[in-house]
């Protein structure tokens, strides 16, 4: 019987591979066998150890597994694929080896870990946000292509969200010239049709879900952040506690910055990382892009007009502020208090002031 194992799984929908790993470095299994959930709790139970450490890479499989195997472990972590190079670049590639070289890395503490939560209702609320999103997606490729349609036959002056509607859209039918290219445009707008009749109905089981979580109600209080941005903040972080700081936070919203160097020079200029999720940085930037078309000023435009006026520079004012809606969303959360906008921004003392003296 050993003290301690370390085991990497490499999973496919039709097989998988568990190697397990001692302290020393050695391989003291290595077996193949067919995907299903009652052979991974047998040949993870198996193998007769005092603690055991289970790591396999992140994939569509691996949300259930991880839930499968959690309770037969004594530790089970999900790893970014994207950080474990040096198993997909080697010169010698097999499942065997990839389960191995998953091992080395557990044992090494060289595996980014991904978080997966333990509640189920969490996994369901994310998947009922990611199903809303991917249709938007759809609804929008559908527009672009029936605007494609019409400047392709000669309606070059197509535009705007008008020929969308079902009011308007016969004038447009009609100006084609010909009956079989109606029919053509016809099945197009059903497609259409259907798209928003889903994403109306993924948007109701989304805010369904959403109602047992009270931080999406505080995040709507901030402007600019709305229905839409609110739930897919909360799903995609799902709990609050697992960023230490506010910068990874940002890091993971793709609002990190990357900097490169070598013998202490600049490799390239700074650019925004590109890891993470580009939907939390889209929320961001949706909410900045919202509140500036208000009619009166609130706390997100005025957080930037004074970002604006201290970097003068437009770009570094946007990203300040994109980061500063994350930050405000997170403490709210985290801290499990109401939203007030003096989270977001306070005027100067020096301002409060002078409006003060100025008023007769």
């Amino acid at each position: 019987m050993y003290n301690h194992l370390y085991f990497g799984l490499d999973a496919h929908k039709r097989t998988c591979t568990l190697a397990g790993m001692d302290p020393a470095g050695d391989v003291v299994s290595a077996r193949t066998f067919p995907t299903s959930e009652s052979l991974l709790i047998h040949n993870v139970s198996r193998i007769r150890t005092k603690t055991k450490w289970l790591a396999l890479e992140e994939s569509t499989l691996s949300g259930w597994i991880a839930g499968v195997l959690r309770p037969h472990v004594d530790r089970l972590i999900v790893c970014d694929p994207v950080h474990n190079t040096f198993i997909s670049r080697g010169g010698n590639k097999d499942d065997v080896i990839d389960a191995v070289k998953i091992c080395r890395l557990f044992r090494l503490d060289e595996l980014k870990e991904v978080y997966h939560p333990d509640e189920g209702h969490r996994v369901d609320f994310k998947i009922a946000v990611q199903q809303y999103l991917h249709i938007c997606k759809d609804l929008s490729s559908l527009k672009t292509q029936l605007k494609a349609k019409y400047h392709q036959a000669g309606l070059v002056h197509v535009t705007g969200a008008e020929v969308f509607t079902k009011k308007h859209r016969v004038r447009y039918l009609n100006q084609l010239s010909t009956p079989s290219r109606r029919k053509v445009f016809v099945l197009l707008y059903d497609r259409l049709d259907a798209a928003d009749r889903s994403l109306k109905k993924a948007k109701a089981v989304m805010v369904e879900l959403g109602q047992r979580y009270r931080e999406i109600a505080q995040f709507q209080h901030v402007p600019g952040i709305g229905v839409v941005g609110s739930h897919v903040f909360s799903a995609f972080i799902q709990t609050p506690h697992r960023f230490g700081t506010k910068q990874q936070l940002w890091r993971y919203c793709k609002l990190g910055v990357r900097e490169r160097s070598s013998a202490g020079k600049p490799l390239g200029y700074k650019r925004l990382d590109r890891a993470g999720s580009g939907e939390l940085k889209s929320v961001s930037y949706r909410c900045w892009q919202s509140s500036l078309r208000t009619k009166d000023p609130n706390e997100v435009s005025q957080f930037y007009e004074a970002s604006l006026l201290r970097t003068n520079n437009s770009t570094h004012a946007r990203l300040n502020t994109q980061r500063k809606v994350l930050a405000v969303l997170w403490t709210i959360w985290k801290k499990d208090v109401d939203y007030n906008p003096s989270l977001f921004y306070s005027p100067p003392v020096s301002a409060t002031i002078a409006q003060t003296v100025a008023i007769p």
